[in-house]
């Protein structure tokens, strides 16, 4: 794929007319253009300040509608499928083939990666830390996360996978919604 010029930016903004960032990315995957996000981000600034491109960002005017717009809160969606999916694999007791390979897949990103990740963005809704910072800390907040949930669980007879995973989704489904509520007033307030 070529790099993006100045000039093939202005024409895919005339031509697609992009309300967002992420639908601009998408007419510049359409035109087999290939440019990373800082680039972008920078190019449309320049242009923006020279005055050749007028941004026409749409921002949501409900929370609604806003999750109505799947290719910006996909992560949204798959927090959710992959909470209960791995509800459904531990609560079924999936033991063998396709469905053992699946429960360990979604149970790596339950136990490592989704619920620090949303609460990473409970805390940071924008793009206050980057993208190496957002893993590390998701990866250590998921530990920690799971970990502190089978110490409570510990406590009392509660101590089962079936539990575990029960109260690890409730956090992910609740922290999914905290997550993206923030990120939906965080957009709203910085237009």
């Amino acid at each position: 794929m070529p790099e993006l010029t100045r000039e093939e930016l202005i024409e895919v903004v005339k031509h697609h007319r992009p309300t967002s960032l992420a639908s601009l990315k998408k007419s510049l995957d359409e035109e087999d253009i290939n440019i990373d996000d800082e680039k972008l981000l920078a190019l449309i600034e320049q242009l923006k300040s020279e005055g050749r491109i007028k941004p026409s960002v749409k921002v949501p005017n409900s929370f609604k509608e806003y999750l109505a717009d799947i290719w910006n809160t996909w992560w949204f969606y798959l927090a959710v499928i992959v909470a209960l999916s791995e509800l459904f694999f531990v609560i079924s007791d999936a033991q063998g083939g396709a469905a053992m390979f699946l429960r360990i897949l979604f149970g790596l990103g339950m136990l490592g990666i989704i619920p620090g990740f949303l609460t990473v963005l409970i805390v940071f809704p924008g793009r206050q830390v980057n993208a190496l910072e957002k893993i590390a800390l998701s990866i250590f907040l998921s530990v920690l996360i799971s970990i502190t949930i089978g110490i409570l669980l510990g406590l009392g007879p509660f101590f089962q996978a079936s539990n575990n995973i029960i109260l690890l989704t409730v956090y992910v489904v609740l922290a999914d919604v905290a997550a993206s509520y923030r990120s939906y007033h965080f957009l709203r307030n910085s237009h």
